[in-house]
């Protein structure tokens, strides 16, 4: 036996860390479940709440707080009653545990342990404020990287006399080249993003021709010395055209649209209430595309110009990604094509 197996139950206690407080907070029924050995946690952590306020007048919840969890078995996100360090230590009096002294031992060893890998990854605090809003890692990863070359890029215009304002202008230049002519402010305005930074609404691939047009960028300004706001300019233009060529070559030969008029942030969430379509709404969906294709002439390049058209209209990425109040119009836009194009019935 190793000296950590007996922490090895408390790993899979869910936990987040709150850069607010600067303390991870646990959630309340995976510890009671543990401590307690009981697959009923939260009916025991209901009563355990009206026991010691009957008992004591103490308000075991005024330890908590609530944080988004993914639930452990149907993987749908949840607002979850949680503890910090605390907190819990108040929470476990009331536990009768021989798993207790273990435990303790062991939130003290996991705050010790946050603290070397932020000391180790300076990045770390920030992809927490992240996973703490909902985004995926491969999202995370991406935006971060985006942050090290924006960085990389207003370095060389500080170096190289760019000034106040020019910063936004030579932003929005790289910016249009990349997205068809799109400026910043029309692109925040196609996502319905009222405040707050377009780069935390992107999707991934607007991340990555975002950030393949600053780096274009960058390379041409060191490549050609460039000196104040009119040679940056010019590189400014030439870098976001490079990308925009870049992200025309993707969309003609993988079929999907890059500039979306959906806040990926918000797809997140609405992805996370667990509205999307059962198996067989996503088969029918799948006959109508079929039969529009079809109709069409049923290439290949015909199934890419209707799952194009679907996620240009309706933001549809994948049919997993569907809600439920979403199929009425996807399917009515799909016959109403489909009508158009022939007098035959739908073949289903």
């Amino acid at each position: 036996m190793t000296q950590l197996e007996p922490f090895e139950p408390f790993e899979t206690i869910r936990k987040v860390w709150d850069e607010e407080t600067n303390e991870w907070w646990y959630a309340v029924v995976d510890v009671i479940e543990i401590l307690a050995e009981t697959k009923r946690a939260r009916r025991y952590w209901d009563d355990l709440k009206r026991r010691t306020l009957k008992q004591s007048g103490i308000e075991l919840s005024a330890f908590c707080g609530h944080f988004p969890m993914k639930h452990k078995t149907n993987n749908r996100t949840y607002q979850t009653e949680c503890a910090a360090q605390e907190g819990l230590l108040r929470i476990i009096q009331s536990v009768p545990s021989p798993k207790a002294e273990p435990f303790k031992r062991w939130l003290a060893m996991t705050g010790s342990r946050r603290l070397d890998e932020i000391k180790a990854d300076p990045l770390e605090l920030e992809r927490e404020k992240y996973r703490l809003q909902g985004y995926d890692e491969e999202w995370i990863n991406a935006r971060l990287n985006s942050k090290t070359v924006r960085n990389e890029l207003t370095d060389e215009w500080q170096k190289r006399q760019v000034k106040g304002r020019e910063y936004g202008v030579l932003t929005n230049e790289i910016h249009s080249g990349t997205f068809d002519g799109l400026s910043v402010k029309q692109h925040k305005d196609l996502k319905g993003v009222e405040k707050g930074n377009l780069r935390d609404h992107m999707t991934p691939f607007e991340l990555a021709f975002t950030i393949l047009g600053e780096a274009a960028t960058t390379e041409i300004v060191r490549g050609e010395d460039a000196q104040g706001f009119d040679e940056n300019l010019d590189a400014a233009r030439r870098g976001g055209r490079s990308a925009g060529k870049a992200r025309e070559t993707f969309e003609k030969d993988f079929g999907q649209k890059v500039i979306s008029n959906r806040s990926y942030l918000e797809e997140r969430k609405r992805l996370a209430s667990g509205r999307t379509i059962p198996e067989e709404q996503i088969a029918e969906l799948q006959g109508l595309v079929a039969a529009v294709a079809e109709a069409l002439g049923g290439e290949e390049h015909h199934f890419q110009t209707v799952t194009t058209e679907l996620h240009r209209r309706f933001g549809m990425r994948s049919y997993e990604t569907i809600l439920i109040d979403e199929v009425d119009p996807i399917s009515r836009f799909l016959h109403d094509w489909y009508d158009s194009l022939t007098d035959d019935d739908v073949p289903f």
